[in-house]
């Protein structure tokens, strides 16, 4: 879920910038710091956009404002974040106003909301291909003031990171637009709540990444992540979350589903569901899912299943209902390390597995049914080449005494 290097092969006519060691990269950084001052407010404009070429701030010759601004831009997005590339305004008027048609836009940590904000308004780009946002202590409203600016242009990838030193408890909710025109989108909000739109479509998006978030408000994720207002999702990643409806997904273009540490709280409503019916998918990893009441996955083209620390309930109403059920035809690899009982677990024929790691076994110990019950997992399958089981022994310790 970490943005890319600068340089990727999504932004466009990268192979034109320079090295970050080249003199073109120390002489625009040497003439910001000869002339100590402080950087100007990102939407600072005065004066014509393409003046005439100034001096240089030494007296030497300013070989490098001579260049198209096309190479002046690219130069400026190799800077450090774009309240550096905003400072070099200061060097003369060839570069003011430069950053503002910046494709890609970082800001680091420590950069203020309100100046996220303005440089956003005054960003004139149409299109936006990269965006970082490193915040620390966001407030859901601070978020809220400028991801709506954004959302219309960016064509590209998105990351926001969160960073809390102290946790009060949740402060907020950001109701997070529709980008219609986003291929990737990685939010790390440090527990606060997120509300995802109830319209719209996210036509080009391919990765979703959510993490440390607490959803929010009536649109519900399975809802976001199905196909039809996810057309071209090909992974979904969701991390140390709280859901507090059931993740009911419908897919015909994900290939990896990937969840870890996920509660599914439906308070007063008893555990949750999470079922995935999808004709793409091709690999699923499960862990430590707290509050589930079901699992229901028809997928049948699905080859890895990893199933690790989920922590099943049993319907209230009907006990007897199965707490998983499995329809995977083609899966060739199956990590189960639940608890396993064919009344309770229905797996379905996998004619092709290969791969089964069955989990943890605890020998020559008096919790008997923690064992019959990865027994019970391998009886399932007649035929496996490639078994992995973790065996573990009770420490024993012996008391001699001596006779007197």
């Amino acid at each position: 879920c970490k943005p890319p290097n600068p340089g990727s092969p999504k932004s466009p006519c990268r192979p034109l910038l320079p090295s970050s060691n080249s003199p073109q990269w120390r002489s625009v950084i040497r003439a910001c710091e000869r002339r100590q001052i402080p950087p100007p407010t990102m939407e600072q404009s005065d004066g014509p956009k393409r003046p005439k070429l100034a001096d240089a701030a030494d007296g030497d010759e300013d070989r490098l404002s001579v260049l198209p601004d096309d190479i002046l831009i690219h130069i400026l997005v190799k800077l450090r974040g774009t309240p550096m590339a905003a400072r070099t305004s200061v060097l003369c008027r060839r570069w003011r106003d430069l950053w503002k048609l910046l494709p890609e836009l970082n800001f680091p940590l420590g950069t203020e909301p309100h100046r996220i904000r303005s440089a956003l308004t005054a960003h004139e780009a149409p299109v936006i291909h990269f965006l970082v946002v490193d915040l620390q202590d966001a407030a859901a409203e601070s978020v809220a003031t400028w991801v709506p600016i954004i959302a219309p242009r960016l064509f590209g990838e998105l990351f926001i990171f969160n960073l809390r030193r102290d946790w009060d408890g949740e402060t907020g909710t950001v109701e997070l637009p529709c980008f219609q025109g986003a291929d990737w989108i990685s939010l790390d909000l440090d527990n606060l709540g997120l509300a995802l739109p109830p319209s719209g479509v996210f036509a080009w998006l391919t990765d979703l990444c959510l993490v440390a978030v607490r959803m929010r408000g009536s649109c519900r994720l399975g809802d976001i992540v199905s196909s039809p207002r996810c057309p071209s999702l090909r992974k979904l990643i969701l991390r140390d979350a709280q859901v507090r409806a059931d993740i009911v997904i419908h897919s015909e273009s994900l290939l990896e589903i990937g969840m870890d540490n996920v509660l599914l709280d439906h308070n007063a409503l008893g555990p949750g569901i999470l079922a995935i019916s999808s004709e793409s998918v091709l690999q699923i990893d499960l862990k430590n899912l707290i509050g589930v009441r079901q699992l229901l996955v028809m997928a049948p083209a699905l080859i890895s299943l990893k199933e690790k620390d989920t922590t099943y309930i049993a319907d209230p109403v009907d006990p007897s209902q199965p707490v998983a059920n499995i329809s995977a035809p083609q899966l060739t690899l199956l990590e189960w390390n639940a608890r396993y009982d064919r009344r309770s677990v229905q797996l379905g024929k996998m004619a092709h597995l290969q791969w089964l790691h069955a989990g943890q076994f605890l020998v020559y110990g008096s919790d008997e049914d923690f064992a019959h019950n990865r027994i019970r997992l391998l009886q399932r399958f007649e035929f496996i080449i490639c078994l992995d089981l973790a065996l573990y022994y009770r420490k024993v310790t012996c008391l001699t005494t001596n006779a007197t």
